[in-house]
């Protein structure tokens, strides 16, 4: 689930992202991705499917 290796993004796909994005986009791709992560964790411990007992 969580990829905790000293080289989580190589540098070659790094290189490319910096091509395509500003630092200000490169920002926001790696808030939405923690933001993804984080949801995600909380759903594996609580183990509850998202939507399925929401009113």
């Amino acid at each position: 689930m969580n990829d905790r290796s000293a080289d989580a993004i190589p540098d070659a796909i790094w290189d490319e992202l910096v091509k395509h994005y500003d630092e200000r986009q490169r920002a926001t791709l790696i808030l939405w991705m923690a933001t993804s992560n984080f949801f995600n964790t909380v759903n594996n411990i609580i183990q509850d499917p998202a939507g399925t007992t929401w009113a």
